[in-house]
């Protein structure tokens, strides 16, 4: 099999529900790296990007709340959220405060008992 074309794409977030798609294919000659080409198309795009986005900078296309660099969101272990949602639940001081946890704890066996032992003792 002789790979005759490569093409790396990628949707760039600029904030304010605006994005930018940039492309690059190439052609392969007998013997070309596929793999080298693509990195080297990705590398191109990223770089593109990042001229742009200083172009855009300096037009004053951004504002200082829009996103113009990825952000690496944070994400909760289950076990974490597990013992967050026990203190929500260990704070309850009714029922009804107590009905709100029901169907989180249906998903989880631990927090399910945690919660019918608060039930009970409501």
């Amino acid at each position: 099999m002789h790979i005759q074309t490569v093409n790396y794409t990628r949707t760039f977030n600029l904030g304010n529900y605006s994005s930018e798609k940039i492309g690059v294919e190439f052609s392969l000659n007998a013997g070309d790296s596929a793999n080298k080409a693509l990195d080297h198309a990705r590398d191109l795009v990223e770089e593109y990007h990042k001229q742009n986005v200083e172009r855009l900078k300096s037009l004053g296309y951004f504002h200082d709340e829009q996103i113009t660099e990825e952000v690496v969101i944070p994400t909760q272990s289950k076990q974490t959220l597990a013992e967050k949602t026990k203190a929500f639940i260990d704070s309850c001081k009714t029922k009804e405060e107590l009905k709100a946890w029901e169907l989180m704890s249906k998903s989880n066996p631990e927090l399910l008992e945690h919660y019918n032992n608060k039930l009970n003792t409501l």
